[in-house]
């Protein structure tokens, strides 16, 4: 959908440290447009805290050129960590086989007679 100009630039908040990042949603006739002005009375005035600690932080990340966080680390693997893998997976399903034959063997019943 990219090529269509779908979602081109859309940055996935979830990549970047607290889950949060400056990004235009609206179109640019309504974007300086603001719906929701918190007041100081009751729980808003703790909206009022967050939203300002978000826009700080936005700030800070812009001022800094905060890049992606690495959506999953590199794992750590040592030369021939999977010598014997192969093997072992035979093992395996070999033992399983083998406790089904006997399991089966157990199943008292007619056996289809």
């Amino acid at each position: 959908m990219k090529q269509h100009g779908i979602g081109v630039g859309y940055r996935y908040s979830h990549d970047y440290e607290g889950a949060d990042v400056e990004q235009q949603y609206l179109p640019d006739a309504i974007v300086a447009r603001r719906y929701y002005l918190p007041t100081d009375q009751g729980y808003e005035s703790t909206i009022a805290a967050r939203m300002a600690a978000r826009a700080e932080a936005r700030a800070a990340a812009k001022a800094a050129g905060r890049t992606p966080r690495s959506r999953t680390p590199p794992p750590e693997v040592t030369r021939h960590a999977g010598d014997g893998l192969m093997k072992q997976r035979e093992i395996s399903r070999q033992k399983l086989a083998e406790t089904e034959k006997r399991d089966a063997a157990d199943v008292p019943g007619d056996h289809g007679v």
